[in-house]
């Protein structure tokens, strides 16, 4: 968006109008700004700065004798130069970091699940954490194990502390010997190795198994795309749809929830694509290329598995309360990332 100049009258009245539109989801009249303050100024006075407003495209009416509410631009320049990131209390801190401690002994599944029930009670916001992109995941160990009717159950392990299995069907029974060689193969081959490598380091390989063997890792590579390839569940999990529904400007009509949650991993893109390295990335309404995004706002923070990023943030109405969520994501985002920092991708 265009960079606007503003007076510091015309800055203050901005502020004044979000954060009166942000608490009564209302069209925000001349009035309202004199009573938010802190503005000495007539309310005629202040019509006038709102009229400059509307022609920089900051705020508009939305219909004859109403207040004005502000445009995404406007939330825009008001993030950008107006705000600054709140602190969260001594309590909320404490809270949340008691809360990630109770997540740290589990797999980075049920730790980015919690994570995103954690950032959605706190934020009173729909939270979404996207995991690490599985294909470079560090594979750490596989597990091969016998079951019934001639099939092996193929577990892989990634050093974030990711696993996913795969059954594979077998041409004959596997005894107990030739899995266990199986599975010390396998996982010397494969350790080390990226998830999206790991097929290849196993190709290269294959000619050197005894007979057994060689048909089962044959087998292994032909059908064990739920270990080599990401999932959907494993990639994202998001919490708090509820919020969503409670605000006034989404509880007539929320069918845009579906188009958003139909493709979770278009969802997890989106939230990929939005987050740097490092700090808070926020995009409101139509920055979102996603259409059915253009009411919603996005606050992301990466955290860092190893040499792996993963994303958590919170998408609410572009009427959210920006500096809380910011500070929010900001020290979740940071903790979850301390927290996980003794794991290798």
């Amino acid at each position: 968006m265009k960079k606007v100049q503003l007076a510091d009258r015309e800055e203050t009245i901005l502020r004044s109008i979000i954060e009166c539109h942000v608490k009564t989801a209302r069209p925000v009249s001349s009035g309202a700004v004199v009573r938010h303050g802190p503005v000495s100024l007539s309310s005629a006075t202040v019509r006038n700065v709102m009229r400059s407003l509307e022609d920089a495209g900051l705020i508009h009416q939305p219909h004859t004798s109403a207040g004005r509410v502000p445009t995404d631009a406007g939330y825009r320049h008001y993030v950008d130069h107006l705000m600054e990131p709140a602190s969260l209390s001594e309590r909320e801190r404490v809270q949340i970091d008691e809360g990630l401690s109770q997540l740290s002994g589990g797999d980075l599944g049920t730790i980015v699940s919690g994570v995103s029930r954690l950032m959605s009670e706190f934020s009173k916001e729909l939270a979404v954490t996207v995991a690490p992109a599985t294909e470079t995941q560090i594979i750490e160990q596989v597990k091969l194990v016998s079951l019934e009717g001639r099939r092996v159950l193929a577990v892989a392990t990634t050093r974030a502390g990711m696993t996913r299995s795969a059954v594979v069907s077998t041409a004959r029974w596997l005894g107990p010997e030739d899995l266990s060689t199986a599975t010390a193969l396998v996982t010397e081959w494969v350790s080390g190795e990226s998830v999206g490598q790991a097929q290849d380091a196993l190709r290269e390989h294959l000619a050197e198994l005894p007979v057994p063997v060689k048909n089962l890792v044959a087998r292994l590579l032909a059908e064990s795309s739920p270990i080599f390839h990401p999932r959907g569940d494993e990639r994202i999990h998001y919490e708090g749809t509820r919020f969503i529904l409670r605000h006034p400007e989404f509880s007539a009509d929320a069918s845009f929830l579906g188009e958003i949650f139909d493709n979770e991993d278009e969802l997890a893109d989106l939230v990929r694509n939005r987050a740097g390295d490092s700090g808070v990335t926020v995009t409101i309404g139509r920055e979102n290329r996603r259409k059915e995004m253009k009411k919603m706002s996005l606050v992301v923070g990466s955290y860092r598995v190893g040499a792996s990023l993963g994303q958590m943030g919170v998408i609410g109405p572009t009427r959210m309360k920006y500096p809380r969520l910011i500070g929010l994501v900001d020290y979740c985002s940071e903790a979850l990332g301390e927290m996980l920092s003794g794991r290798g991708a």
